[in-house]
């Protein structure tokens, strides 16, 4: 059965015919979709590593033209969610088996050095590193890292390229003893790690708060959260969230700034090379509050309501 069979009949007799340009790209899409979700499991071997290879090859070498033909595709459009969820199964389990093979490697700085996208970490991380210091209105000394993983190496990049401190938070009690253990082989100083969800964080201190693109599974999710999150940041702090666009949306979930509540954002990039995700950066902000003049101008000096930023 395929997924295509999985729909309702009134469904598939809607389905138009994919756009030539499109085709070949929907096809490739369902068979690699139906052989992830085949694996018994997807930790890291010769077929998961050639199948999710692959798959990242097609989403980034399909030419933006051709994207929304095979978004709007009504089977992509029905296997999206599933996609993105084997994706992200996929990740942590290449991060779990890289993060214990350089803890174990007798120079794990070499073995680092072999991790296949650690190239694409480090250019996402100098690109953060880059538009949060254009948007910071201080100096970057702290950095909170919400979802930083097994494989912490998006907080280590930035600990690097900031020289700020950066600290990883994350709810799954084994990433963050597993990302202990790296830091602690690659004697990589400025990190610390905290076992906590998102949603009971402490953010205020912080300068800047990275969102990892796995931390909610959905626009709505991740646009909950920040309104959770958002009393708890300084008001100077600034946001940086990782989404996505375009085909790349069947990888990591987009983050739709319009459903956003209580910030304002200060630039969205949308890498064009190989780098997978994009970068949404924002600010908290400012409250405005009835403030009765009394309290502001002294007794005596009329009454009334006035306005103040908070």
């Amino acid at each position: 059965m395929t997924l295509l069979d999985t729909l309702p009949a009134a469904t598939r007799a809607a389905i138009p015919a994919a756009l030539p340009a499109a085709a070949e790209t929907v096809a490739s899409l369902c068979s690699i979709y139906q052989r992830l979700a085949a694996c018994a499991d997807l930790r890291p071997g010769s077929d998961v590593d050639d199948l999710f290879r692959r798959l990242v090859e097609l989403v980034v070498g399909t030419p933006d033209a051709c994207a929304n033909d095979v978004l709007e595709d009504p089977v992509v459009d029905a296997l999206a969610p599933r996609l993105r969820e084997l994706c992200a199964r996929g990740e942590t389990e290449l991060e779990r088996e890289w993060a214990a093979r350089i803890v174990a490697g007798r120079r794990p700085e070499n073995e680092l050095a072999l991790f296949p996208y650690l190239d694409n970490y480090r250019r996402l991380s100098q690109l953060e590193a880059t538009v949060l210091r254009a948007a910071a209105r201080r100096p970057l000394g702290s950095v909170a890292f919400v979802g930083s993983g097994p494989l912490p190496l998006s907080s280590l990049f930035l600990a690097q390229n900031l020289e700020a401190r950066v600290d990883g938070i994350d709810c799954d009690a084994s990433a963050i003893s597993a990302a202990r253990r790296l830091t602690a082989a690659l004697n990589a100083g400025g990190l610390r790690f905290h076992h906590v969800d998102a949603a009971d964080a402490d953010l205020s201190g912080y300068d800047a708060v990275v969102i990892a693109a796995l931390v909610g599974t959905t626009s709505a999710e991740k646009a909950a959260m920040l309104r959770t999150l958002r009393p708890r940041m300084d008001p100077e702090c600034i946001l940086l969230m990782r989404s996505a666009r375009g085909l790349r949306t069947l990888l990591y979930p987009e983050a739709e700034v319009e459903s956003w509540s209580g910030f304002d954002v200060l630039d969205v990039v949308h890498p064009d090379d190989d780098v997978i995700n994009s970068v949404i950066v924002a600010r908290p902000r400012a409250e405005v509050t009835p403030v009765h003049r009394d309290s502001v101008a002294g007794p005596g000096r009329g009454g009334g309501v006035t306005w103040r930023l908070c």
